[in-house]
């Protein structure tokens, strides 16, 4: 309810007044709509006028949204806010992903300690348990196509919650080696990554017809929740490993999942009473599915996912930093499980400070130079990591864990600033009827591409001899993966400087093959 209040943004019909802030980077900072009175029942975009802004790099003038639809008789016909329940809903979700979080550095010590894996197979063994977010348009396939009960979304909230209780339950008690263990994490990793599809439809449905700053509205309070919940995990993650084991940390965690159970019964969800309506919907899903491929093989959207893909394809270190920050000195900086929580929740309240900035200061700043100099600056400040690796800070007189703290806290801000631009764009790609499947596609090629470069960092670490017991060439490691992260600016000319409006341009398509 706090970040609801916060992230109020000002009513986009008042001409005169500059919304408080929002996390679209599609818009620039000075762009304006004309709204005039329409025949159409849909949503039309404006030729927007322009001022000059220094922020804004060359391209087309970018189009703002109406509010609601335009009757026939000329009248904007407003949609009442979201109610709190909408909010409570959509982020719990949201924040129940990131307090998920609690137990990741009990898996980490869990494969380190119990199970002897070293770093490449904990990397390749965490990234792939991502894959189900990979899945996501399936998710949004199947939950739109086929509702249970008449309800499309909260059945499955509901199926998720069960997942996820029964996965970790299965975690603390059951699992005794590498793969049964990837088992478990995979099948709670698919009940979070269902209910984060359930949570994201009902959020672009309601974005539908709205201008793109009250999207990015409601994209920075369930993120924001997501970071709160982020934050709260950090904090336990390494706290609850002081007096807990890490199996009992496991049988903790299966209590969350539960929190979906409960929510399936009050979730906003209309219910389909009409059977034979259902039934033409699902009739219907092959031309949905023709119009999806369409819209995402539209330049405007396949050049810039596919930039992204590339972006998050780049070599990462995975857990290798792991092994580094809680391996016994001289192999490590032996660093305590509650310090290494300590580091997350230095990040977590730091994302939510890059989603804080974004939104007051960012919303209407073009995509490319967002995404240009959040790559530049997030390169830089990770080759600084080769101070703390080859301990050039201690000369300095730094402490390594401040030194660590300091980096955990920028590198979050720079981040969150580089990605919130990309989740509004996607919300803003969704044909009717198909929103969380197409939403769900284009954050599943962006899970892809950090996947892919999970196991490229995998598999350069095992090249390189990276080891449990053998770090020496961890800094090769850390430099290769932080230069190639600027390569992929080469290709920044597939990103939009403003917002593409495939929506419209969609239809028109439609209008023109009709």
């Amino acid at each position: 309810l706090l970040l609801a209040s916060v992230f109020q943004p000002t009513h986009p019909s008042s001409k005169g007044q500059q919304p408080p802030g929002g996390t679209s980077g599609t818009m620039s900072n000075s762009a304006r709509s004309s709204r005039g009175s329409s025949s159409q029942v849909q949503t039309k975009i404006d030729v927007a006028s322009q001022e000059h802004s220094p922020l804004l790099v060359d391209g087309p003038v970018l189009p703002d949204y109406n509010l609601g639809s335009v009757s026939a008789g000329g009248k904007l016909d407003k949609r009442p806010p979201p109610d709190m329940n909408f909010y409570f809903c959509t982020s719990w979700v949201l924040f129940l992903e990131g307090l998920s979080g609690i137990s990741g550095l009990a898996v980490s010590y869990f494969y380190k300690n119990t199970l002897k894996v070293d770093p490449a197979m904990l990397t390749t063994v965490s990234s792939l348990t991502n894959l189900p977010w990979t899945c996501k348009p399936i998710y949004g396939f199947i939950s739109d196509a086929f509702p249970i009960g008449g309800y499309r979304r909260k059945p499955y909230l509901f199926i998720a919650g069960v997942m996820g209780f029964a996965s970790w339950v299965a975690m603390s008690l059951l699992v005794t080696g590498v793969w049964s263990g990837f088992t478990c994490m995979l099948i709670g990793s698919t009940a979070i990554a269902i209910a984060n599809v359930i949570s994201e439809a009902i959020i672009v449905e309601r974005s539908k017809g709205e201008p793109q700053e009250f999207a990015s509205h409601l994209q920075s309070v369930v993120w924001g929740a997501a970071s709160i919940g982020g934050l709260i995990a950090s904090f336990l993650s390494g706290y609850l490993l002081k007096f807990m084991t890490d199996r009992q940390v496991f049988l903790l965690v299966s209590v969350l999942p539960l929190s979906l159970i409960m929510l399936a019964f009050i979730t906003p969800d209309k219910k389909v009473t009409d059977r034979a309506a259902a039934e033409h919907e699902r009739g219907q899903m092959r031309h949905k599915v023709q119009q999806l491929y369409r819209t995402v093989m539209l330049p405007e959207i396949f050049y810039p996912t596919a930039f992204i893909f590339i972006l998050n394809a780049t070599p990462s270190t995975g857990s290798a930093w792991f092994y580094f920050y809680s391996s016994k000195p001289p192999l490590g900086l032996g660093f305590s499980a509650e310090f290494l929580g300590s580091i997350n929740v230095v990040g977590s309240v730091f994302n939510l400070a890059g989603v804080i900035f974004f939104q007051a200061f960012l919303k209407r700043v073009a995509f490319r130079p967002i995404l240009i100099w959040g790559t530049i600056v997030s390169t830089a400040l990770g080759l600084t990591n080769l101070i703390l690796v080859f301990h050039w800070n201690r000369a300095w007189g730094i402490p390594d864990w401040f030194f660590c703290l300091g980096e955990s806290a920028i590198q979050s801000v720079v981040g969150w600033v580089a990605t919130m631009p990309i989740i509004v764009m996607a919300s803003r790609l969704c044909p009717d009827g198909m929103e969380g499947t197409m939403y769900a596609l284009i954050m599943s090629v962006n899970n892809l591409g950090g996947i892919v470069g999970s196991q490229v960092g995998a598999v350069l670490c095992t090249y390189l001899g990276v080891s449990a017991t053998n770090l020496d060439n961890f800094w090769l490691l850390v430099f290769i993966s932080n230069a190639s992260s600027i390569l992929p600016l080469l290709l920044i000319g597939w990103v939009p400087a403003g917002d593409p409006g495939l929506t419209e341009k969609l239809g028109e398509e439609d209008e023109e093959r009709s």
